[in-house]
């Protein structure tokens, strides 16, 4: 099943020790996601590489420039994005009220340059998200300030990206 995002919130819950993922789709579902540390230490290469191979940073050849042109993408991206709306609740839900603890990630370049994610847990039920350029930048600020609320000690997944722009308050996006 394939969805387009339209609303993502990611927030972690010390609770459970794990991070919530909740995204609504332009066809006004919700999917639902629990993701782990150990799950997102697997996925923080996967989205650096994704980050650096959009069509403007492969057109460098040298390692700062193409630093420079996802900073440059990370920052506009984040300019655009209304972080502040609340998040609605759906209430169509496909997968169930209950988070999918997510085990497996698969990823795919689209011709468009968008990247396909495919979140799954251990009986390969989930969700293939499509995300443009804009939108894998803004998950992976949210997945990142959400780690970072953790004590998981994890290295920011944007290491050398100097954010200009405040710190965001609410962990979503639309």
């Amino acid at each position: 099943m394939a969805a387009a995002p339209a609303q993502i919130q990611i927030r972690y819950i010390q609770e459970e020790d794990r991070i919530l993922m909740r995204i609504n789709t332009v066809a006004s579902e919700e999917f639902r996601f629990w993701l782990t540390r150990r799950f997102l230490m697997r996925l923080w290469p996967v989205l650096q590489d994704a980050l650096m191979s959009s069509p403007a940073v492969k057109q460098h050849s040298d390692y700062s420039s193409r630093q420079a042109i996802v900073a440059f993408e990370h920052e506009r991206a984040q300019s655009k994005a209304a972080f502040n709306n609340p998040f609605r609740d759906a209430d169509h839900l496909p997968l169930g009220t209950n988070p999918l603890l997510v085990v497996k990630a698969g990823f795919r370049h689209k011709e468009n340059g968008a990247l396909q994610i495919a979140f799954k847990d251990n009986h390969d039920k989930g969700v293939d998200l499509n995300l443009s350029n804009e939108l894998l930048h803004l998950l992976c600020k949210l997945l990142d300030d959400a780690a970072q609320q953790s004590d998981w000690k994890m290295t920011a997944l944007l290491p050398n990206i100097t954010e200009t722009a405040s710190p965001v308050a609410a962990h979503q996006l639309n």
